[in-house]
């Protein structure tokens, strides 16, 4: 089976390490999402490598991604950060989309309540935009917040949008939601309001996190299956692909989050081979390797 983990926080020195864990569970290919882990403390968008511009914005770097990208092209590609005050905004996304192996933007607009009133109203037009312009996919982590997509997803039809981590709530995120808010968005009765976006073709859903969070911690993780299989129903599997985010998954192993559906008995073989790789395939323009490379 032709698997593509969607999201690996890959570091600096991990190439060779990454490869050989991809070859030991059979993992294709890695799209990564470059983070050299610790945690900034001026503004949480502000995510190693990268630097701050002069207006605070940030501008990311992914230099492990392209060495990684560069030497073993079926193997690996990248997605790039994006922050929309950036004042080169065009013309860094431009950069990165001229490029061979960077198949995707990220956007994290929510860290704080004020961000995200911003997002509710235009403050991430440009961006997209731009990215729909260019033809490439942004992958939003905006936990809590799905429904703020739906303005965007009806205003640039021809532009892929995925949701990330199911679209479920994380703790904190952002800081000063209040309790209530932070309880509903947590509650694993929030995925019907995320599912509600299947409604619009041109999104899409990242299965990463599910277990954590919806609280299962013992594999093979049954109690995610019927929400699988609500999220199958909404969006049709060709518009969910795997992530494991293994490297920020404490407590849950690569093998595990893989197998859990791989091994998924109520899973057909079409809809492991769409959520598993055929539809990041798709979606990335990103042809398969060579069998006898992976």
């Amino acid at each position: 089976m032709d698997i593509v983990d969607v999201q690996v926080h890959m570091a600096r020195g991990k190439i060779e390490a990454t490869l050989e864990a991809m070859d030991a569970l059979g993992i294709a290919s890695v799209l990564i999402d470059e983070f050299w882990g610790g945690w900034p403390t001026t503004h949480p968008s502000h995510i190693q490598p990268g630097f701050a511009l002069p207006n605070g914005a940030w501008r990311a770097a992914f230099p492990t991604a392209e060495e990684a990208s560069l030497l073993h092209p079926d193997r690996f590609s990248y997605l790039v950060r994006i922050d929309p005050r950036d004042p080169q905004l065009e013309a860094v996304m431009r950069a990165a989309a001229s490029t061979p192996h960077a198949r995707a933007f990220r956007i994290q607009p929510v860290w704080t309540l004020a961000e995200a009133e911003g997002f509710a109203k235009d403050s991430y037009d440009a961006l997209f935009e731009i990215a729909q312009d260019i033809g490439r996919p942004v992958c939003a982590f905006v936990p809590g917040y799905t429904g703020l997509l739906a303005r965007y997803a009806a205003r640039y039809p021809k532009l892929p949008l995925v949701i990330d981590h199911c679209g479920m709530g994380f703790p904190n995120i952002p800081s000063g939601r209040s309790a209530e808010e932070e309880a509903r968005v947590n509650s694993p009765a929030h995925l019907a309001e995320v599912l509600r976006l299947a409604e619009f073709p041109n999104v899409m859903m990242k299965w990463s996190h599910a277990p954590s969070r919806f609280g299962v911690r013992d594999y093979p993780y049954e109690p995610l299956r019927p929400l699988l299989r609500q999220a199958i129903t909404a969006f049709g599997a060709d518009r969910l692909m795997w992530a494991s985010d293994k490297t920020v998954m404490f407590g849950y192993t690569w093998g595990d989050l893989l197998y859990a559906v791989r091994e998924d008995p109520e899973l057909s073989a079409a809809e492991k081979g769409a959520i598993l790789g055929g539809t990041a395939r798709r979606l990335l323009s990103w042809p398969a390797p060579d069998p006898v490379q992976a």
